[in-house]
């Protein structure tokens, strides 16, 4: 008999997880925490998933707009999560409301003491970006034996939404380590700190963030120049976005 009764609970790890929810071994590795419940529980024994509140959290929260227009010329909303307790809040489903209004459900990511991390909530129809490139190819030296490849980037933003607006635009520079290209950057932008923020970023991300009132537009002008010796080439071609 007792055989049996050990079948039944083991074979509740065996359960489908309720949507967006991750085993906290999954979702967060060696991250070992104690939650103290507030009041004992009774919890049916019939082999479902049940809600049991332990206990509340404060959590930061913030919206911010992010977009990547080299790659897609997108707005996407998304809600910054900090957690500034000593308390860890574990991978599973959040529910977002607009002015008291149910958006949409999405994965919450665990949320170790300290830790700030990002939720997509989908494209904002409301703010836009465009983007253009342009490359000018030129030579430069005493007997031009320096390619120089002058990349210029302009970026406009629309927010068209009734509140102001947070957007943060990301672009990407070339990345050498030949010593004899030269990579000169002509912009106002910042490179990110990696583990110091909601993202991991990739090599020659750099960041504008800007802040746009309700109606507002703005347009951010930056660039790049490579040199390299003129009797090479990019690997691709010389041409870039």
């Amino acid at each position: 008999m007792a055989d049996e009764y050990r079948r039944r609970a083991e074979s509740v790890a065996t359960l489908p997880l309720p949507g967006h929810c991750v085993r906290p071994r999954e979702s967060a590795g060696s991250f070992d925490h104690r939650f103290d419940a507030a009041a004992r529980a009774d919890i049916p024994s019939d082999g479902v998933w049940h809600t049991v509140t332990v206990g509340e959290i404060p959590v930061g929260l913030r919206t911010e707009y992010l977009c990547v227009p080299s790659v897609e010329e997108t707005v996407y909303a998304t809600l910054v999560l900090s957690n500034a307790t000593d308390q860890a809040l574990l991978a599973g489903p959040v529910e977002v409301t607009v002015d008291g209004d149910f958006l949409l459900t999405a994965a919450l990511p665990t949320l170790a003491p300290g830790a700030v991390r990002r939720v997509g909530l989908g494209p904002a129809e409301g703010v836009r970006v465009t983007r253009r490139a342009n490359l000018r190819e030129s030579t430069s030296g005493l007997r031009s034996n320096t390619t120089v490849l002058d990349h210029r980037v302009r970026v406009e933003l629309a927010n068209r939404l009734a509140a102001p607006v947070t957007v943060e635009v990301r672009e990407r520079v070339p990345v050498t380590s030949e010593p004899e290209v030269r990579i000169e950057e002509r912009a106002d932008w910042t490179t990110p700190e990696d583990g110091a923020g909601a993202d991991r970023h990739a090599p020659g991300t750099r960041l504008w963030r800007v802040d746009l009132p309700a109606g507002g537009t703005t347009a951010l002008d930056g660039g790049y120049e490579i040199r390299i010796p003129a009797a090479k080439a990019l690997v691709d071609g010389n041409r870039r976005s």
